[in-house]
C-alpha cells in the first residue's frame, strides 16, 4: 500500500447508456471549487489546475468498484478508461467488461442504489488555512499520484485506517496538533469508559454502532461524537444510553 493515499468522494447520480447499447458508466470522480463535507473536523476544495500536471503524465489509472483491487472496471492504458477536464473537474467514462459483477452493477446504478463516486490520491501540494471561527479549510493545489477511481457503495475513509493516520502528511504542525489532542482526549474517556478506543478493529462506541458518517465508518467515533454536526444514526436504546453518555462526557471535557 502506497503511503499518504486519501479518498474522497462526491454524490451524483451516474450515467449509464441506455438498454440495448453497449454499456457504459460516466459521471465525475473530482469537482473543482466545491467544499467536501466535513473531513473528520476540516473540509476542502481543489483547484481546477489540481490534476493538470498527472493527467499530462498518461498516468495508469483504474476504474475499480469500491476501491477493490480485485473488481477491475476499466483501465486507461487498455483504453477502457477515459478521464478528462472540463470546467466542473475530472470526469470520466468507462467502458465496463461483460462480466457478471459489471452486470449487477449497471442494473444497481440504473435503479439508483449506487450514486456515489469516490477517488484515490497522493497529493503533492497544498495549503491550509486556519480559520478565525475555529474551522479549518485545505485545499489541493496539485496531485502527485491519481490512482483509482470508483463508484462506491458508502464513501468513506479505508475502515482500517484510524482517524489520527488519516490526517493528511502536509498538515502543519499547529493545525495537526489539536486533532491528536482531541483523538487522545476522546480515547481517555472512551477508556474510562469501558470503550473501544479510536482506530481500533473494534466498532467504536459499540460493536452495534449504526452511524455511516466519515468518522464511524473510520472508526473514529470519539471525533464524531465531539462533532455536533454529526447527525449519527438510529440505534438499540443501549446503543443510544452509551453513545449520549460519551457524548455528555466529550462535551463536559472540550
Amino acid at each position: 500500500m502506497k503511503s499518504n493515499v486519501e479518498y474522497r468522494h462526491i454524490t451524483h447520480e451516474f450515467r449509464v447508456s441506455g438498454e440495448g447499447e453497449a454499456p457504459q458508466i460516466s459521471g465525475y470522480a473530482a469537482l473543482f471549487d466545491v467544499s467536501s463535507d466535513p473531513l473528520g473536523g476540516w473540509t476542502e476544495t481543489i483547484d481546477p489546475h489540481a490534476f493538470d500536471s498527472v493527467l499530462a503524465s498518461n498516468p495508469d489509472c483504474r476504474a475499480l468498484w469500491n476501491h477493490n483491487p480485485d473488481h477491475v472496471l476499466g483501465r486507461t492504458t487498455a483504453n477502457t478508461l477515459t478521464l478528462s477536464l472540463d470546467a466542473r473537474g475530472l470526469a470520466y467514462t468507462i467502458d465496463p467488461p461483460d462480466t457478471t459483477l459489471a452486470r449487477d452493477l449497471i442494473t444497481s446504478m440504473r435503479r439508483k442504489d449506487v450514486t456515489q463516486s469516490s477517488f484515490g490520491f497522493i497529493c503533492k501540494r497544498d495549503s491550509w488555512t486556519d480559520n478565525a471561527d475555529g474551522t479549518v479549510t485545505r485545499r489541493i493545489l496539485e496531485f502527485e499520484e491519481l490512482l483509482d477511481v470508483s463508484p462506491v457503495t458508502f464513501p468513506a475513509y479505508s475502515s482500517t485506517t484510524s482517524q489520527v493516520r488519516t490526517l493528511p502528511a502536509s498538515m502543519p504542525a499547529e493545525i495537526r496538533s489539536r486533532f491528536e489532542t482531541r483523538t487522545l482526549s476522546a480515547n481517555e474517556i472512551r477508556k474510562d469508559m469501558g470503550l473501544s478506543p479510536v482506530g481500533s478493529e473494534t466498532r467504536a462506541l459499540t460493536d452495534q454502532c449504526a452511524c455511516v458518517c466519515t468518522q464511524c465508518l473510520g472508526h473514529s467515533c470519539g471525533i464524531c461524537s465531539a462533532d455536533p454536526q454529526c447527525s449519527g444514526a438510529e440505534r438499540n436504546s443501549a446503543t443510544w444510553h452509551s453513545d449520549t453518555m460519551l457524548r455528555l462526557r466529550l462535551a463536559e471535557a472540550s
